[in-house]
């Protein structure tokens, strides 16, 4: 028997690959350009995480 993977779990898994890509193109290339994008990322998953 399979687990599903509900909507919940989803979300935050795509959360955490968002933000680990974010922070290895940091690491990288550029670090303001990162810590920007992670900021809005997060703003709007948390706006996501509230509505739902």
């Amino acid at each position: 028997m399979r687990n599903k993977i509900n909507r919940k779990t989803a979300e935050w898994i795509i959360y955490i690959v968002i933000i680990i890509g974010l922070v290895l193109f940091g690491i990288f290339k550029d670090s303001e350009s990162a810590a920007t994008l992670i900021q809005a990322v997060k703003e709007a998953f948390s706006l996501l995480f509230e509505t739902i």
